[in-house]
């Protein structure tokens, strides 16, 4: 039985959510309390009741009052319940405070439980005031670092009311879990987990015994951007499904809570963005302006009536049947401290930590393979539990938020705070009223074992890196009106514990481009593996090595257990190596393994089998459905036999012969300061000379700067070598502003390529586009005699005059061609004569007349740009009819305005016809009608 839906965040959220002002087209430019760290994130109050009598229990997040302190949650797998945190700068944060009933009058002892987090310095002292008296003892200074109980103290009470309140003393992280009021005064609290547990539930009520909470097909547990794609997924293909995700919020890493973005393999290649769920949610993160992959995640969860979200479930043990099968997993509710059993028949772990395969005995990883393992020559010489760090997060922030206060502000460190490396830093620092992602502990603190020591050394790293800015650092002068508002209490992980699958991708894999025969996805981020000794690596930089990798694919057996016949998995606990896990663990390459391992969840119950059996015996099966939902596949098209249009005759109204780029598709993404050479390319097209170049450029100076660009020609992409010399011009940067700064260039060029290099120039930045002409890239740090460092996938802002134009092929027959995106030169699409107006139509014929109730389509969300940033994609169609031809006329079946999504499936009563037409009646910007794929089914 399914609970609804509309059930699924608790109403202490939705009041959260109201609190917030959340609206489609909020600004999110300004300091706001996305987080549940801040503002409206709570445990529902529980009544503090006498089970037991002379003893009374309070859990400090009970509090009705949380004054400045957070409620924090990461750990409850390791100490047993949430517990408040009083997270300041250093100015005590302001008293948590509740009133409970003393149900008869005497002496109680106050027992405290608590723990110094850096016991050298005791960064984190508060007290307990009980009616106004403090407590004997000041918690957070201890000898261990240990979580304990502490005695605060006899008080003398009498019956009724009695107000408690946690006053924090230094504003330094200080924490409390829960207090004790004792009558025996030589009554200890037990210090064991176990025993803590029990005598929680002793003396308040609280029930141990598990709840059965349902039974389902699919239960995906953890709700990143891996689980949140896996579970809808699942329950797109008619699984009932559950997701157990155990924070309040959809998204893990990329959620309002923590803030890290959607990076892929379109970060570093042209044409490579990834498709499918991740791109709806995406398009939905755009258009309506959102922050982050919440709300987005939450609205395409909302609208499957097969899945069924659970918040705030934290997943700490399975049950089995026999050695090699999961029957349940136990969730543990974060806040409540209740304990539910959930039941399925394929469990997908998208937990990140590998949590359920571990409860299960499933084999794992941790730390570096050996070089000689897999013969991975950026493998160390030795195996290792070495793991990358994650980065404190929150609030959209890395580490911190710093403030201009109008007037100096001198800073003192904290004696705790990180001493780092001040002569030879080894980091270029773009800005600094926030971190950035090389914060990190040394990877030898383990995130897992140890994850409250892991995110407490990031507290003391950033500390130590403000020290740096204000201190120390050679530019500290213009940081000298600055001070910390903000910092974070979240750790969005990088590296743990990693799954064993059928295979275990590898460096060589990756580097070397193999199409596995089974592959499901892709990815071509960068092999980007930080530091072992993070912050601390000085001079050497915050990588121990990052070199750029072609489009690789992923084998479908990373994503099942080698041990566990019934758990699938996605996410950066997949079965690849620590050098693979550089580049596999984005979120934007994961989000598409959670979608494959979904699928197949959702296929392995339809046909009664487990995922190993499905991958030898109905891989392309898979392969055919994740290509017909979006998910592109490198090197494989749509074979699809029940597509009912691949043997249509395909004709439309118009067709395009050139692709143009002018001033106008231009959208400025980010900027990059001159304070390296940086060079861009572009394709010369169809005119074979220029009157001019105009680049964009900011500059931040206070007079005019001159700055000479060197044009040159080249034969093939990325090919930064100087193969045909078109001369050097110098313009000037107007001052204070950023502007379109035109380089007249007026002579002939012969090579297909040309690139602009431009030098160092100290207050000028270059700006970014979201996306860029076809075949352009980009480089920096080259020169005469240095090799230039090449991305493909970005661009640095630049139109010419004429505009840019090159031919392409947009024949109608496209969008029956198999394939979904532009491939190389090769554009895969039908556009429209841009010359001709709108509407314009495309038209299928059947060489008889079928039956149809379905029809699938893709429009160009130009997977060119990087990252989901355009809020309407002028390429997108907008308004469009699709009709059926009845023998006499043409006939609705959908009429569509305002889209601005890629893929749209419309279902509708069955039809017989030979003609499917679809007329484009406007798109968002653009002067030709885009589709990639039509696809008609009797589904």
């Amino acid at each position: 039985m399914r609970p609804a839906l509309s059930r699924w965040l608790a109403g202490w959220v939705l009041a959260w959510f109201a609190a917030l002002g959340w609206a489609a087209e909020a600004d999110t430019s300004r300091l706001l309390p996305f987080g549940p760290e801040m503002a409206g994130f709570r445990k529902p109050v529980r009544p503090v009741r006498t089970s037991v009598e002379g003893l009374l229990w309070i859990d400090a997040e009970d509090f009705a009052d949380y004054g400045g302190w957070r409620i924090d949650t990461q750990f409850v797998h390791k100490m047993g319940s949430a517990y408040l945190l009083a997270a300041g700068l250093g100015t005590p944060v302001s008293d948590a405070q509740t009133t409970i009933e003393i149900p008869a009058a005497g002496r109680y002892r106050l027992w405290v439980r608590t723990r110094d987090w850096f016991p050298e310095h005791s960064p984190g002292r508060f007290e307990v005031l009980v009616d106004g008296k403090a407590s004997e003892a000041r918690f957070g200074q201890a000898s261990s670092d240990r979580w304990q109980w502490r005695s605060g103290g006899v008080f003398e009470l009498a019956a009724g009311p009695v107000q408690l309140a946690l006053r924090d003393r230094t504003g330094y992280f200080a924490r409390c879990d829960a207090l004790i009021l004792a009558t025996d005064l030589n009554y200890v609290p037990p210090e064991d987990l176990p025993g803590i547990q029990h005598e929680r539930s002793r003396l308040t009520g609280l029930s141990l015994e598990p709840q059965d909470s349902g039974e389902f097909d699919v239960i995906v547990v953890g709700a990143g951007s891996a689980g949140v794609p896996a579970a809808i997924a699942a329950a797109r293909h008619g699984a009932v499904t559950a997701l157990v995700q155990d924070r309040p919020v959809l998204g893990g890493n990329a959620s309002v809570e923590l803030g890290v973005g959607i990076s892929g393999a379109g970060s570093r290649h042209a044409n490579a963005r990834e498709s499918g769920i991740i791109e709806e949610a995406g398009r939905i993160k755009a258009r309506y302006r959102h922050p982050r992959m919440s709300e987005p995640f939450r609205i395409l969860a909302e609208a499957e009536p097969n899945l069924t979200v659970l918040v705030n479930r934290h997943v700490f043990a399975v049950e089995m049947v026999g050695p090699q099968r999961i029957a349940a997993v136990r969730a543990m509710d974060t806040l409540s401290g209740e304990i539910h059993v959930y039941r399925a028949r394929q469990f997908i772990d998208c937990t990140g930590d590998g949590w359920v395969g571990y409860f299960a005995g499933a084999e794992y990883r941790l730390g570096r393979e050996s070089r000689e393992e897999f013969g991975e020559d950026l493998a160390p010489p030795e195996a290792d539990r070495i793991t990358m760090s994650g980065c404190l997060m929150g609030n959209l922030a890395v580490g911190y938020q710093a403030m201009d206060t109008g007037r100096p502000v001198d800073y003192a460190p904290p004696p705790w705070a990180a001493k780092l490396p001040t002569e030879d830093f080894g980091r270029a620092i773009r800005g600094f009223t926030g971190g950035h992602w090389w914060l990190e502990h040394e990877g030898t603190i383990d995130d897992l074992a140890n994850p409250e020591q892991a995110r407490d050394e990031l507290v003391r790293i950033t500390f130590g890196y403000w020290d740096y800015i204000k201190n120390h650092w050679p530019e500290r002068a213009t940081a000298r009106n600055y001070d910390l508002v903000y910092v974070p209490h979240g750790d969005a992980k990088r590296e743990t514990r990693r799954l064993v699958g059928d295979y275990v991708l590898k460096q060589q894999d990756i580097q070397q481009a193999v199409m596995f025969p089974d592959r499901i996805s892709y990815g071509g981020w960068s092999l980007d593996v930080h530091h072992p000794r993070g912050i601390y690596s000085g001079g050497e930089g915050p990588f121990d090595y990052n070199p750029p990798v072609p489009i690789y694919s992923i084998p479908y057996r990373c994503l099942y257990s080698v041990n566990i016949d019934n758990l699938l998995l996605a996410g950066r606990h997949a079965s690849v190596t620590h050098v693979a896990l550089g580049t596999v663990r984005v979120q934007g390459t994961l989000a598409p393994l959670g979608q494959a391992a979904g699928t197949a969840a959702a296929m392995c119950i339809e046909r009664g089998v487990d995922p190993r059996q499905l991958g030898r015996e109905a891989i392309a099966d898979l392969q055919q459905t994740l290509l017909k939902h979006d998910q592109y596949i490198p090197g494989l098209r749509n074979e699809d036999p029940a597509d009912l249009a691949r043997s249509a005759q395909v004709r439309a109204s118009s067709s395009a012969a050139v692709e143009r780029f002018d001033r106008s598709s231009v959208v400025v993404e980010d900027e990059h300061p001159l304070n390296m050479s940086r060079a861009v390319m572009v394709p010369r097209g169809i005119h074979r000379q220029w009157r001019s170049i105009r680049i964009l450029l900011r500059s931040t100076r206070s007079e005019p700067v001159a700055v000479t660009a060197r044009i040159l020609g080249a034969q093939q992409v990325g090919q930064f070598t100087a193969d045909e010399d078109l001369g050097s011009v110098t313009a000037s940067v107007p001052p204070g502003r950023a502007a379109f700064v035109e380089f007249p260039l007026d002579k002939p060029i012969d090579s297909p390529l040309v690139w602009i290099w431009l030098p160092k120039t100290e207050g000028v930045f270059w700006q970014l586009m979201a996306s860029g002409p076809h075949q352009a890239c980009r480089a920096y740090g080259g020169g005469e005699s240095r090799p230039w460092t090449v991305v493909e996938g970005q661009y640095y802002a630049v139109c010419t005059e004429p505009p840019l134009a090159y031919p392409v092929a947009c024949a109608p027959e496209n969008v029956i061609n198999g394939w979904t995106r532009t491939i190389g030169q090769t554009a895969n699409l039908w556009a429209s004569d841009p010359d001709e107006t709108l509407p314009q139509w495309i038209e299928l014929e059947m060489s008889r007349p079928v039956r149809i109730n379905t029809v699938y389509l893709t429009f160009d969300t130009d997977m060119n740009t990087s990252h989901h940033t355009i809020s309407l994609v002028p390429q997108t169609v907008r308004d469009y009819r699709l009709s059926w031809f009845d023998g006499t006329e043409w006939r609705p079946l959908a009429y569509e305005t305002g889209n601005f999504q890629r893929r749209r499936v419309h279902r509708f009563a069955p039809v017989e016809t030979a003609k499917l037409r679809l007329t484009v009646e406007a798109t968002n910007g653009d002067r030709s009608a885009r589709v990639f794929e039509i696809r008609a089914y009797e589904e």
